[in-house]
């Protein structure tokens, strides 16, 4: 009689079944190889007793538990008593019924180009220390000064206050490997966010660029991650206003957000169906993107500013597609305009 093919020890990939207390229920072929035990070994024992404590993997883990979502990581670092070297692998998980967990383990094409058991997760790490450490200094100092403050130094104490307090919180999520890839969704008002965005950047410039807002009232809250999306618009708002600083007749940056009807999103599921999306629109008036520029602008490491690292429109793509979203950019001496489409999902309504 032939033996049943087994699809999953076919996978080029290391594949795991938790259940519930993370003991190992199942592991194919790939997965042995990878832990450096036989699947009659793994079975019914914890995970953590063939990967180290201190492997992201479990932080990981503990967000599949709590959020009962989808999770995926790159670059992660997994070793353990029988795992052979220090490499770096992508890591997907899925929760399953009941309370368990499938996880997959893949080799990383991108390798640290510095070798060694660092690597991304390390710089992670590394990351999380040494810049939470001073917010948490700046927060506390504005906190302290808050209490004395006049009517005038209030309000920017707050932006600081707010702002350590968001980057804080973005920071201890990329050091958990929490990718601009890989983002949360929850309700919120955009306008908020936008607002927020506008005041951090009318204290930076301290008036010396009007900004304007052109809200839609009738907008529902959507669906996304508020820090990734923060951050995004945050950035193109910045370039704006740099740009408007440069402008001759007064620099102006203005927001606008809209419903967009019959907006096709080429790469979804239902790539043939118009959507409903919700626009939002950052023109400002400086000098204008050459077209040979506007072509690499949202490539990682692509500036046209001096001393420009050309990380903040890489990160603004990444999130946008994220959010299954599109942007589009427009551009003449004296008009720029970077649109933002956010689709709307079934249950959004206006």
């Amino acid at each position: 009689m032939m033996a049943t093919l087994n699809l999953s020890d076919l996978a080029p990939f290391a594949l795991l079944q938790l259940d519930a207390r993370r003991r190992i229920e199942a592991a194919n072929t790939e997965a042995q190889m990878v832990l450096g035990h036989s699947e009659s070994t793994l079975r019914g024992k914890a995970l953590s007793e063939f990967v180290f404590h201190d492997s992201p993997l479990f932080e990981l883990l503990d967000r599949v538990y709590d959020q009962e979502g989808d999770v995926s990581a790159h670059g992660v670092a997994v070793s353990g008593p029988a795992i052979a070297g220090n490499r770096l692998y992508d890591v997907k998980l899925r929760p399953i019924s009941p309370n368990g967990a499938i996880l997959v383990i893949s080799e990383s094409p991108a390798r640290d180009p510095a070798g060694g058991a660092v690597g991304i997760s390390g710089f992670g790490r590394i990351l999380g220390h040494e810049v939470k450490n001073p917010l948490a200094g700046i927060s506390g100092a504005a906190q302290l000064l808050l209490r004395s403050a006049n009517e005038e130094q209030a309000p920017l104490l707050d932006i600081i206050r707010s702002e350590a307090h968001r980057i804080e919180r973005l920071v201890s999520r990329l050091s958990a490997f929490e990718l601009f890839s890989s983002p949360r969704r929850d309700r919120f008002n955009i306008h908020e966010l936008l607002d927020k965005v506008l005041i951090a950047e009318e204290a930076a410039h301290g008036g010396a660029i009007r900004l304007r807002r052109a809200y839609d009232p009738s907008l529902p809250e959507i669906l996304g991650d508020e820090d990734h999306l923060h951050e995004a618009f945050q950035n193109i708002v910045r370039n704006a206003a740099e740009a408007a600083s440069e402008s001759d007749g007064g620099g102006q940056v203005t927001l606008q957000t809209a419903f967009e009807t019959g907006f096709a999103f080429s790469k979804t599921r239902n790539a043939k169906r118009l959507q409903r999306a919700i626009r939002v629109t950052i023109e400002d008036n400086g000098k204008g993107i050459p077209p040979r520029q506007r072509e690499q602008m949202f490539d990682m490491f692509s500036s046209t500013k001096a001393g420009g690292r050309g990380l903040g429109l890489s990160v603004v793509s990444e999130v946008v597609a994220a959010h299954e979203g599109r942007i589009k950019v427009e551009s003449r001496p004296g008009q720029t305009r970077f649109s933002v489409f956010l689709p709307m999902k079934q249950d959004q309504r206006p």
